[in-house]
C-alpha cells in the first residue's frame, strides 16, 4: 500500500471533516437538518451543500497512473445517508460533472458510480431515516459504495490491465480513508440531531411550565391585564428578545425590544399579525420584511406569530420575536403554537361556559405525574384542527378532555366503580380515535353484575393507554383493543388485549425474571407497575397485574381483584361528576 497516497487522502479527509463541522454551523444547513421531513427547499439546500463537497473532493485528489485517487464519493454517500435519494442523486451528479471534464481513462465509470452510490445511499435513508443511521451503518454504506466504484472502474475502463493496476494501488487506502470520511461526516451531523433533541426536551419542560402558570389566566377572556400576565410568563420562560399578545385589532401586551413603537392599547402594526389573522395559521419568518413593521429602525428580525382561534374565529395572537442574527427553529415554533393552542382552549371554554379547562393550580403537580404532556399537546392539536371544520365535534372532544382532566384532579378518591372507569376509558378512546381514526377500534365484553365493582382509579385507563401508545400506534394499520370483565366466585378478572406489535418472548422473559411487572423501555411498564403496587397495597399480594405478549401478535394484560362493590353513594357521586358540563 502506497503510504504517501494514504497520507494525502487522510489529509483530505481531515480537511473535509473541518469543512463539515463548519458547514453544520450555517443557519440554512441547520434549519434543513432540523426538519423531521425535508421540504423541497430543504432538499435543494442539502443537494448543493453535499454536491459541493463531492465536487471539491475531485480537486483534493491525487493524480496517479492517468486517473485520480480522491474523496469525491464522500459527499455523494453522506448526502444520500443524511438527505435521502433525491439529495444523494443530486449530490452525486454535481460531483460527477467536474470529474467528467477532468478526463482520464476511468472518467465514465467514476462519474457514473458517483451518481449511483449517491442514490443507493439515499435508499438507506429511506429505509431507516437519518436519526437511525449510526456510525457502523455509515461505514458499511461507504465501504459498499467504494466496492461498487472499484468494480465499475475495473469492468468498464479500458484498457482493463491499466484499471486493474490502478485499483491494486489505490483500492485499500481510498476505501479505508473514504469510509472513515463518511463516518466522520455522519458523526458530526449527528451532533446537530443530539442538540435538537436536547433543545426539544428543554422546550417540553418550558411548555409545561408555561401551561402551569397560564392555566386559568384567560378564563374571563382577553384583556390588557390577562394579556400582560401571559406575556410576562412567556417572556420569562422562553429565550426571546420580545413577546407580544394581541386581540383582534390592537396590542394588549408587549415586552422587550421594540416597545418604543409597539404600543399597548394601539392597533397592531405588523404585516405578520395581519397575515395570521387572515389565514388563522401560524406565521414564521426570519427576516424583517416578513415581519412587516413600518418602523424602519425596528430591531425585530424574526417572529413566530401564533393565532388563538376559537370556532374558526381569530381571537388574538401570541408573538415571540428575536433580534439580530436570531432564528426561529422548528421546535420553538411548535412550543409557541402549543401555548397558543392551550390559550385558545381556555378562550373556547369561556365562550361555551364550560367548567375549568384543565385543572386548579394547586392540583397541577398531581396531574403532571399522571397525564403525559404529549397526550395533551396531541389532543390540543387535534381539537385545533377540528375546530375549524367541525366545531360540534370539537366541543365533544373538549368535553372528553375536560372529563379526563377533572377525574385526574378530583382529590381524595382512590376507588371508582367499574362503570365510571369504563366511561373514563370511553372519553380517552374518543380522543385517540379523533387522532388515529379507524386505526383504533375497541370491543368491550362486560359482565353486567361487575359494573359496581370497586377498581383503583385510572387502573383500566392505564392499560388501554399502553395498548394504544405501545401496541397499536406503532402499527401502520392500527388494530383492536378488547376489554373483558368477568366475575369468578369471589374474584373479578379484567383483561385488556390488543393485536398490536407485541413484545418479543426473549425480552419479556428477561424483564419478568427481575420484577413481576416490567419497567419496559419506552414507558409501557411504568404506569402498570404503579397500578400493580396500588392493587397489592389495597387488597393484598394475591391480587395485581400480569402480562403476556407475543411479538407481532399483541399483548394481553390481566388485573385480578377481589369481588367488592362500591357504596351506592360513591357510585352515584362518580357518575354525577362524570357528566357535568
Amino acid at each position: 500500500m502506497d503510504t504517501s497516497l494514504m497520507e494525502v487522502v487522510i489529509k483530505n479527509i481531515a480537511v473535509l471533516g473541518v469543512a463539515a463541522y463548519l458547514t453544520t454551523q450555517l443557519p440554512p444547513f441547520r434549519r434543513a437538518l432540523n426538519q423531521f421531513q425535508y421540504r423541497l427547499q430543504d432538499k435543494v439546500i442539502l443537494v448543493f451543500i453535499f454536491g459541493f463537497f463531492s465536487a471539491v473532493g475531485n480537486y483534493l485528489g491525487m493524480p496517479i497512473m492517468g486517473s485520480l485517487a480522491n474523496t469525491r464519493i464522500v459527499g455523494a454517500v453522506a448526502g444520500g445517508l443524511l438527505g435521502g435519494p433525491i439529495v444523494g442523486l443530486g449530490a452525486g451528479i454535481i460531483g460527477a460533472i467536474p470529474r467528467y471534464f477532468m478526463g482520464g481513462f476511468t472518467m465514465i465509470p467514476a462519474a457514473a458510480a458517483n451518481i449511483l452510490v449517491g442514490y443507493l445511499s439515499g435508499l438507506i435513508y429511506a429505509r431507516y431515516g437519518p436519526r437511525k443511521i449510526g456510525i457502523k451503518t455509515a461505514f458499511a454504506a461507504a465501504f459498499g459504495a467504494e466496492v461498487i466504484l472499484k468494480l465499475m472502474v475495473i469492468t468498464l475502463s479500458t484498457p482493463f490491465e491499466a484499471a486493474w493496476e490502478l485499483e491494486r494501488v489505490i483500492a485499500v487506502p481510498t476505501t479505508i480513508a473514504n469510509s472513515l470520511g463518511v463516518m466522520l461526516f455522519v458523526y458530526i451531523v449527528r451532533d446537530v440531531y443530539q442538540e435538537q433533541e436536547k433543545a426539544q426536551a428543554r422546550s417540553a419542560q418550558q411548555a409545561m411550565r408555561v401551561i402551569q402558570k397560564t392555566n386559568g389566566v384567560l378564563g374571563q377572556g382577553l384583556s390588557i391585564e390577562s394579556a400582560q400576565c401571559v406575556a410576562e410568563i412567556v417572556y420569562s420562560e422562553i429565550e426571546a428578545d420580545a413577546v407580544a399578545v394581541t386581540d383582534t385589532d390592537k396590542t394588549l401586551a408587549f415586552l422587550g425590544a421594540g416597545n418604543d413603537h409597539h404600543i399597548v392599547g394601539q392597533p397592531f402594526i405588523t404585516l405578520a399579525t395581519k397575515r395570521a389573522m387572515q389565514s388563522r395559521q401560524t406565521i414564521i419568518t426570519n427576516d424583517k420584511e416578513g415581519i412587516g413593521c413600518p418602523y424602519k429602525d425596528c430591531p425585530l428580525t424574526a417572529v413566530i406569530d401564533a393565532p388563538m382561534v376559537v370556532n374558526n374565529r381569530f381571537q388574538g395572537s401570541i408573538k415571540v420575536y428575536k433580534t439580530g442574527a436570531g432564528m426561529i427553529l422548528p421546535y420553538e415554533a411548535e412550543l409557541v403554537q402549543g401555548i397558543a393552542d392551550f390559550l385558545s382552549l381556555q378562550l373556547l371554554h369561556g365562550e361555551l361556559e364550560a367548567q375549568t379547562v384543565l385543572l386548579a393550580q394547586a392540583e397541577y403537580n398531581s396531574l403532571r405525574a399522571q397525564i403525559h404532556p404529549h397526550f395533551i399537546f396531541n389532543t390540543l392539536g387535534t381539537i385545533r384542527a377540528t375546530i375549524r371544520t367541525e366545531p360540534e365535534k370539537a366541543r365533544a372532544l373538549i368535553k372528553d378532555l375536560s372529563d379526563i382532566i377533572r377525574r385526574h384532579i378530583r382529590p381524595g378518591k382512590e376507588m371508582n366503580a367499574l362503570q365510571e372507569e369504563l366511561e373514563f376509558v370511553d372519553s380517552y378512546i374518543r380522543l385517540e380515535q379523533a387522532r388515529f381514526g379507524d386505526r383504533i377500534q375497541i370491543i368491550k365484553v362486560i359482565d353486567p353484575e361487575t359494573y359496581r365493582q370497586a377498581v383503583p382509579v385510572f387502573s383500566v385507563q392505564v392499560l388501554v393507554e399502553n395498548a394504544v401508545k405501545h401496541g397499536l400506534s406503532p402499527k401502520k394499520d392500527g388494530g383492536i383493543i378488547q376489554i373483558r370483565v368477568i366475575r369468578e366466585r369471589e374474584a373479578v378478572h379484567i383483561s385488556v388485549e390488543d393485536n398490536g406489535v407485541g413484545i418479543s418472548k426473549e425480552r419479556l422473559a428477561r424483564l419478568l425474571e427481575t420484577q413481576p411487572v416490567p419497567q419496559i423501555a419506552g414507558g409501557i411498564g411504568i404506569g402498570l407497575s404503579n397500578v400493580h403496587a396500588r392493587i397489592q397495597r389495597l387488597f393484598g399480594n394475591e391480587f395485581g397485574i400480569s402480562i403476556g405478549s407475543n411479538e407481532n401478535e399483541g399483548t394481553h394484560v390481566f388485573i385480578r381483584l377481589p369481588w367488592q362493590e362500591v357504596a351506592p353513594d360513591d357510585a352515584a357521586e362518580g357518575r354525577k361528576s362524570c357528566h357535568c358540563g
